[in-house]
């Protein structure tokens, strides 16, 4: 048996999963290769997941996951897979000369409609120029956009599936709801330069200059991240084996932690990866009569 479902990220904290080809001293994240834009990878979140249920039940995450690799080079079969959570909506501070500070959060076509075909969206045309819940002027780092009202139409396209988990719904969900902006692709890269979270952080390191003489040097790096009040998505199900042991005990134990907070990505030791997540189907994906096969045996 396989199904397919979606969740969500709320991003509480900078999130930080490592990319290659970091750059000298800037510590850089994990990007898609035809978009250029940072992401959750399915491992980071499958990796995160599996250590969360293994803590408080090591049998359920053997059955979910699947058994991880032993001496003899033998791993389990998991039936429950987790896909990359991509962004979809980003949080920026923007300028506008009608009403001053704003924040807002903002997206592009191409986020839109990849999520619109995730979870069953009408598709929706958006123009070439920007639209939003807000009209006006708005300065964005060192530019200047109109921003035209959308339509019914593309305020449905834009909406996440499902129901916002009660956490968010009467803190997040007003703000977002009345700050949105969608822009055009090439717009949104540009956006995406200025929008990321960096923070510059130091160490001291022992140094020995090899004829007995101890110092000491200041080395200096970047941290790139995925900023908090991010929104991003991913595709999640079941796969279930034939002769399956899973039961609604351990879909129910992975849906405790995967409607609550979860650390995903590194530096969790700096309070780095924290996220609120929910999902759009929280339905076990074992019968009655599934369990009652497989126990009866």
């Amino acid at each position: 048996m396989t199904d397919f479902r979606v969740g969500y990220l709320y991003s509480l904290a900078p999130i930080h999963c490592g990319g290659e080809g970091d750059l000298g001293n800037i510590l850089e994240i994990a990007r898609e290769v035809h978009t250029d834009f940072p992401y959750v990878p399915g491992s980071s979140l499958r990796g995160g997941l599996r250590n969360e249920v293994q803590q408080l039940d090591e049998t359920a995450a053997n059955i979910l996951f699947g058994k991880e690799l032993d001496d003899d080079g033998q791993m389990g079969v998991h039936q429950v897979w987790f896909g990359d959570a991509r962004l979809l909506w980003i949080p920026m501070r923007t300028m506008s000369s009608q009403a001053g500070d704003v924040f807002t959060w903002v997206s592009c076509h191409t986020l839109i409609r990849d999520h619109a075909i995730l979870t069953g969206n009408s598709p929706v045309l958006f123009p070439s120029k920007p639209v939003g819940t807000k009209t006006g002027r708005y300065e964005v780092a060192d530019a200047q956009i109109e921003v035209s009202k959308l339509d019914e139409g593309q305020k449905q396209a834009i909406n996440l599936a499902g129901n916002w988990p009660s956490a968010l719904s009467s803190a997040v969900q007003p703000t977002w709801s009345n700050n949105r902006l969608v822009l055009p692709d090439n717009d949104f890269q540009v956006l995406m330069e200025h929008s990321l979270w960096t923070q510059i952080r130091n160490k001291i390191q022992e140094d020995n200059d090899g004829a007995g003489t101890a110092g000491s040097a200041e080395i200096f790096w970047t941290d790139v991240c995925i900023p908090r009040d991010t929104i991003l998505y991913y595709p999640w199900g079941y796969r279930l084996l034939k002769d399956t042991t899973l039961t609604t005990a351990h879909h129910d134990l992975l849906m405790d932690i995967l409607t609550g907070l979860i650390q995903v990505g590194g530096q969790a030791n700096v309070g780095r990866g924290w996220a609120h997540s929910w999902v759009t189907n929280t339905d076990s994906p074992v019968t009655n009569t599934q369990q009652t096969a497989t126990v009866g045996g």
